[in-house]
């Protein structure tokens, strides 16, 4: 098993970050809408980057080796629950990584006293859904996000 890591976002990433999201922007986009074109302009990413770390955000890069393969975000916190975003590159897809990112979120989330959380997937994305519920994930819904239908989970952390 490879040796994953979660890292800490920090504004030093912001080119590698720059590099991984480009390799893989048709990929996700498949998944999920697009991100605005500021995105892809690196002293835009730059600076949203350093706006989310000096915000306090938790985000997270995923390193196998010091290299990106994906990435996991807490936001959006509210009276102990965030929401869970993630996303692997696809040339590491299949390999586990998701779920064990996602279990790593976990642990993470519950280290910072937040006790559940709560996650969107678009109404395609089977293999998704199929991470979100190896973990411990429920369905509890559907939402319309833009024009991204998605199906709603939530993992009670406090519950284990």
């Amino acid at each position: 098993m490879v040796d994953l890591e979660l890292a800490p976002l920090s504004v030093d990433d912001a080119p590698g970050l720059f590099a991984f999201e480009i390799r893989n922007r048709l990929w996700f986009e498949k998944q999920v809408g697009p991100r605005p074109d500021t995105y892809w302009d690196l002293t835009s990413l730059t600076e949203i980057i350093r706006e989310q770390v000096t915000a306090g955000e938790m985000m997270f890069l995923l390193k196998i080796g010091g290299r990106i393969v994906g990435r996991v975000n807490l936001t959006a916190l509210d009276s102990g629950v965030a929401q869970l975003g993630y996303r692997i590159g696809q040339a590491h897809t299949g390999q586990g990584i998701a779920t064990r990112a996602v279990r790593m979120a976990c642990s993470e989330a519950l280290e910072r006293g937040i006790w559940a959380l709560e996650a969107r997937v678009a109404w395609n994305n089977v293999a998704s859904k199929r991470v979100l519920e190896k973990v411990g994930f429920m369905r509890t819904g559907n939402e319309k996000i833009g024009d991204l239908e998605c199906e709603t989970f939530r993992r009670d952390l406090d519950q284990d």
